[in-house]
């Protein structure tokens, strides 16, 4: 999809649109906006600081040099209400919800006269309900006359919005068919060249256990009033999967960063085991809080360093296997490494491979790896699967599987609802900073109005 929007050169090969083959040679960002081609990224690349009305003219094609608000704003709102893409218009993206977001980048690519229009991962952060209401939106696109390629690893959305369906494995196109004649194993088979069998999980853990990890009338300041975390309070049990579902801006981001000791909280209490610890990034790695970043790009791993020295970031000059008299022993750290590649499947298994250059699932699979190293009593996990492929996210999902089966206690916190309720023992959502209680009875509408604040205390 980069190649097909300017941003990467091909080495060969033909492109084609409206049948008339590309110039590849002469190919840029500027000529694929000039002929049509628009992408939705699945990272945001929005401006946070402008409106949404303001990010539709950042940039747009011959606007002029003037820039005309009232003007701006009509042709936006024409838009939203013709395709169904409503937003609010004149609040600061980094207010808007994801879903809402989703639409502001939708309306840029049609505001810039997209005829193509390539949406990558659009619901990975979305609730059901969300989902539900962007699908009208992009079938509206499609019956208008725009090419839509949609990209997903969720084969129930594929089979729901798309007339055809392309499988890549490794580079290559594996096949294509209509959606009608589709099934889930034969999708599933192309993807990963096997069949995939069902994910198995065993028997919840008796709920007399002692706490392994417990949360009490946690407060932190937020990124805004609606992120902001009140009296938060969790227990998860050795052996046990708490998951904490919630719609991105709910304060699962301040949640993570205060478990990870970088986010100082305004009240609260810890305990790890039954002991106090204190919120601070050495104290919860000494009471040994194992901490899976939700953003691997920016938080979980550091683009530019090896594979070798994204391992032992988290470590300590304690670590004999790795310092000697204070010093890197660089050819010990390398022998341990490699074999935990090996053993966690990722590839290359190179220890000097800039982290950059492995895939997200296997940059994912280094970031599980080396959090998991030692089995660790507690594991804070947060969208562990996000933008993964449907293997890569099994790794991941098994392997949280057997820390649990071994009696770790581990935290889930997902915007992704299947993967909460496929995995968790027991859910509850986070909504406006709040813990909100999830019947076991809810069934999914249920639980997407209760996400949305509509059944929330």
């Amino acid at each position: 999809m980069n190649v097909l929007v300017g941003l990467v050169r091909p080495d060969g090969g033909r492109l084609e649109l409206n049948g008339v083959p590309l110039d590849l040679a002469r190919w840029s960002p500027a000529a694929a906006l000039h002929a049509g081609v628009g992408m939705v990224h699945q990272h945001s690349s929005l401006v946070p600081a402008l409106t949404a009305v303001e990010n539709l003219s950042f940039g747009a094609l011959e606007r002029g040099w003037r820039y005309r608000p009232s003007r701006e704003r009509k042709r936006v709102v024409a838009l939203a209400e013709r395709f169904g893409l409503e937003a609010p218009l004149d609040v600061a993206v980094d207010d808007l919800s994801v879903g809402q977001r989703q639409r502001v980048e939708i309306l840029r690519a049609e505001a810039r006269g997209a005829r193509v229009l390539v949406l990558d991962e659009p619901t990975a952060a979305l609730t059901p309900t969300e989902t539900r209401t962007l699908f009208p939106a992009i079938r509206r696109l499609a019956a208008d006359g725009r090419g839509v390629v949609f990209i997903s690893h969720k084969l129930d959305e594929i089979r729901d919005l798309a007339d055809r369906v392309t499988v890549l494995r490794r580079g290559r196109t594996v096949g294509t068919l209509a959606v009608a004649e589709a099934d889930a194993a034969l999708l599933g088979r192309w993807m990963l060249g096997r069949d995939l069998p069902a994910l198995a999980r065993e028997a919840a853990p008796a709920a007399a256990a002692e706490p392994l990890l417990e949360i009490r009338a946690l407060s932190a300041p937020g990124l805004r009033e609606a992120s902001r975390l009140r009296e938060v309070a969790l227990e998860v049990r050795p052996g046990e999967i708490l998951g904490v579902a919630g719609i991105d801006g709910n304060g699962q981001r301040e949640l993570e960063e205060v478990l990870a000791g970088v986010r100082a909280p305004s009240a609260g209490e810890l305990r790890v085991g039954g002991r106090p610890v204190a919120f601070g990034a050495r104290a919860l790695r000494t009471a040994r809080v194992a901490h899976l970043s939700g953003e691997r790009e920016t938080a979980g791993l550091v683009p530019g360093m090896s594979a070798c020295e994204n391992w032992i970031l988290k470590g300590s000059y304690d670590d004999r296997r790795f310092f000697r008299r204070g010093r890197l022993d660089r050819s010990a750290a390398r022998r341990v490494v490699e074999a935990a590649l090996h053993e966690f499947d990722v590839r290359p298994a190179d220890p000097d491979a800039d982290i950059a250059t492995l895939s997200g699932g296997n940059a994912q699979k280094l970031a599980v790896g080396r959090e998991l190293e030692g089995e660790p009593p507690v594991l804070v996990a947060v969208n562990p699967t996000r933008g993964l492929d449907v293997g890569s996210a099994r790794f991941v999902h098994e392997r949280l599987l057997a820390r649990r089966a071994a009696g770790g206690a581990i935290l889930l916190v997902s915007t992704e609802l299947d993967e909460v309720l496929a995995l968790a023992d027991r859910t509850v959502a986070l909504v406006r900073g709040r813990v909100v209680a999830i019947p076991e009875a809810a069934d999914r509408a249920q639980i997407g109005a209760i996400l949305l604040g509509r059944e929330a205390a």
